[in-house]
């Protein structure tokens, strides 16, 4: 455990067991993290709520519901994070990883809602402004709010990093944007202060502002995984460098990762020579399945494609391919040759990767077909298409 203040470590020690680890660490932090902001939050929202009814300041008012919103969405997470913890079962047999996103996008839409709600009292605001009945003790007070709220962020942070939590970072950035309302609120305040009873409206239309954008960002980086999003380069360079590090490996495409929370599924095809037998090809892709797992929670599938890389046929079309590739600008790369030599020639079989999402075009793959049977004399092709979201690495030069 590193980084984080004395307080936010102690509160990890104490509550967090050190024997945790994966999902179970993330969810007892996720949990341990909800209890902190529900009670903290609680209680900021009712010297909020008093503080703006007594001065009548709408955009205090306005940030007293965000840090009540706050205390919702500690909840949902405590609850999304103890679904996220239960094991696999026979109707989710993947686990219940992706519940935290579930919970991060739940948190996104009440923090919408109440966006949108203040944004319409605060321009109702600023086109009849009301004087305010507050000293600058309030405004004292207001800050000292706002740095108790960046501390509960910074925690939030802090729990995220520790165990690389979406629902934690969406709700440290939650609180993140009530620092930034409740800083807008101290200025309202103080103008108003200064004669310019106009600022509360406005800044009340400023902290409804955050609140919207807080809502965008944190509903983003809840949508992307759920839907599905593509794995980094870093990932697949890391899937891939795994198995090219495997001997007999001499090249690798085709790499396939799911994510579900911290379960990982991972498939890949790697090519070996062509002359070895079934046994040790079979070894190959247990040595690989072992290599790219690494120890991590998940599963992975290996696919060998044997490769006559030393026929000085093979070397001829794969010239061939490659220079096609260079001026086909519906062409990126390609992998996988396989040559079925006879009396009269020989066919070729080839997976290409193109340079949009077309994949499944009966007419694209003809028209390379034909292409492709042009540029390297082959009697017949057949092209296969690698789909958008499997991924070719560089294969080994040997």
């Amino acid at each position: 455990m590193s980084g984080g203040d004395p307080l936010s470590r102690a509160l990890v020690r104490r509550h967090v067991p050190a024997r945790l680890d994966g999902a179970a660490r993330r969810a007892s932090m996720g949990v341990l993290e909800g209890w902190v902001g529900l009670i903290l939050n609680a209680t900021l929202f009712g010297i909020k709520l008093a503080l703006g009814l007594a001065t009548g300041s709408v955009a205090l008012i306005a940030d007293a519901v965000h840090t009540a919103a706050d205390s919702i969405t500690s909840g949902v997470l405590i609850v999304g994070s103890r679904v996220a913890r239960q094991p696999a079962d026979e109707e989710h047999p993947y686990g219940h990883g992706r519940a935290e996103l579930i919970a991060a996008l739940i948190i996104a839409v009440l923090l919408g809602v109440a966006g949108i709600e203040f944004l319409e009292a605060s321009v109702e605001r600023i086109s009849e402004p009301e004087p305010l009945v507050a000293g600058w003790w309030v405004v004292g007070v207001v800050l000292l709010l706002a740095v108790i709220k960046e501390w509960n962020s910074r925690f939030a942070l802090f729990l995220a990093r520790e165990c690389d939590s979406v629902a934690l970072r969406a709700d440290a950035w939650h609180h993140r944007s009530d620092v930034f309302a409740t800083l807008l609120v101290a200025v309202g305040i103080a103008g108003t202060k200064l004669g310019v009873p106009i600022l509360d409206g406005a800044m009340g239309v400023g902290v409804s502002l955050v609140i919207l954008w807080s809502a965008y960002a944190v509903a983003r980086e809840a949508i992307h995984p759920l839907i599905g999003q593509a794995p980094s380069a870093v990932e697949i360079a890391t899937v891939a460098d795994a198995a090219l590090a495997v001997e007999g490996v001499r090249g690798v495409h085709d790499i396939v990762i799911h994510r579900y929370g911290d379960l990982r599924l991972v498939s890949l095809h790697v090519e070996t020579r062509h002359d070895i037998g079934a046994v040790q090809v079979h070894r190959i892709a247990a040595w690989v399945q072992d290599a790219v797992g690494g120890g991590r929670k998940g599963h992975v599938v290996v696919h060998t494609d044997p490769v006559d890389r030393d026929s000085p046929r093979f070397r001829q079309v794969e010239d061939a391919i490659g220079r096609l590739v260079e001026v086909d600008e519906r062409l990126v790369s390609f992998h996988d040759i396989q040559l079925n030599e006879g009396a009269d020639g020989f066919d070729l079989e080839v997976e290409v990767v193109v340079d949009h999402h077309d994949y499944d075009s009966e007419e694209l793959r003809a028209d390379l077909a034909h292409t492709l049977a042009g540029a390297t004399g082959a009697t017949a092709v057949v092209v296969h298409v690698e789909p958008a979201f499997a991924y070719a690495a560089t294969p080994d030069p040997d």
